[in-house]
């Protein structure tokens, strides 16, 4: 899916039943480990972290038994890390109860725990059971992708309990800009500073909402003031040669050069449906003429209006022409119907031999 815009006119928990040791060991599983296996979803177009990087996630989670609301806390945060295609877990092991209905849940966050947000499994309440994360940041201060599994609701049994299977999906909205060159060949654009502005960084997260709708509650970390240059953003950087430029065709002796474009690099943004063009695409150009000129420097900014839903990568396409750097260009029309105007006739008066 993409988006298309042209710039024209230019926590620790109290258990109220009883802790993660009181299990009944004659309905412990002897020998029946709890462990795990994972991998991540390329269905969405979402794709930063991957089978191959992804290494390290954490996870949550407990059991009911014989029928109780109320949840035993199994882990609560605990690392599992990959080694050697398996995953393992810190703390020692945990032991599968025969009967009892389990739920664990796990995220990622760049094989990294959360530093902007809290995460917590309710264990009592009329949330038991639930995942949540109060406060998660997405902004230029914390840029990672966020990858986020399930196992639904597993049985323990005697013997033959499998690895919980979690399969990641990306839950963050994935955003680049392509820069295309609208000038004619000779005319060189740097493009610096790309960001997106004034979007909504802060959000909680629950397990308990559809699959579109977990992001809630989202607001603004830093209160919109254009005058004063406060607002939420996140920067877009861009490797290497940041330069567009127009196609040359061939000369008869030199070959054809092709238009270049440039891409930023990804930024991670909360999934959300804007209601108004509140969000800012901003950039800095630089436009230099065939004589190597200086012809405009300055911030161009255009105003749109995302529906950005996780797992989804958005590329905004952006022509940068003359009118949108703000110039305007010397042209020339002749204003004849034909082109020529007609002949005044006139008497050229007389002659005398």
């Amino acid at each position: 899916m993409y988006n298309k815009f042209l710039f024209c006119a230019a926590a620790s928990l109290a258990l109220a039943s009883c802790s993660n040791t009181d299990v009944l060991e004659e309905n412990m599983a002897s020998g029946s480990a709890i462990s795990f296996n994972s991998h991540v979803s390329n269905s969405s177009r979402a794709s930063a972290m991957t089978n191959d990087t992804f290494t390290k996630f954490r996870v949550y989670g407990g059991y009911t038994i014989d029928g109780q609301t109320d949840y035993h806390t199994a882990f609560n945060g605990t690392e599992v890390t990959k080694n050697d295609g398996a995953w393992t877990y810190t703390g020692g092991a945990k032991y599968w109860v025969e009967g009892a209905t389990y739920k664990f849940y796990a995220y990622s966050c760049d094989n990294t725990a959360l530093s902007k947000g809290t995460p917590i499994f309710a264990p009592t309440g009329d949330k038991a059971g639930v995942f949540e994360i109060s406060a998660f940041e997405c902004g230029d201060e914390h840029q990672h992708d966020f990858i986020f599994a399930e196992s639904g609701t597993i049985v323990g049994k005697e013997t033959g309990n499998t690895p919980v299977s979690f399969t990641f999906k990306h839950v963050l909205s994935k955003v680049c800009a392509k820069f295309k060159s609208g000038f004619p060949a000779g005319v060189n654009v740097q493009i610096t500073n790309v960001q997106i502005r004034n979007m909504y960084d802060r959000a909680n997260f629950s397990s308990a909402l559809a699959a579109d709708e977990r992001w809630n509650n989202p607001s603004r970390t830093i209160v919109y003031n254009e005058t004063a240059s406060e607002y939420t953003k996140t920067s877009l950087g861009i490797d290497g040669d940041n330069v567009i430029s127009a196609a040359v065709p061939a000369d008869g002796e030199n070959a054809p050069v092709e238009a270049k474009d440039v891409t930023t690099n990804n930024g991670f943004f909360i999934p959300y449906t804007y209601t108004a063009a509140e969000v800012y695409l901003c950039f800095h150009i630089k436009v230099i003429g065939e004589d190597g000129a200086t012809i405009k420097d300055e911030d161009i900014k255009g105003n749109i209006q995302p529906t950005w839903k996780p797992g989804v990568s958005y590329t905004y396409n952006i022509t940068v022409n003359g009118t949108a750097a703000g110039l305007d260009k010397i042209e020339f029309t002749v204003d004849a119907t034909d082109g020529i105007s007609d002949w005044t006739e006139q008497e050229g008066g007389e002659i005398k031999f």
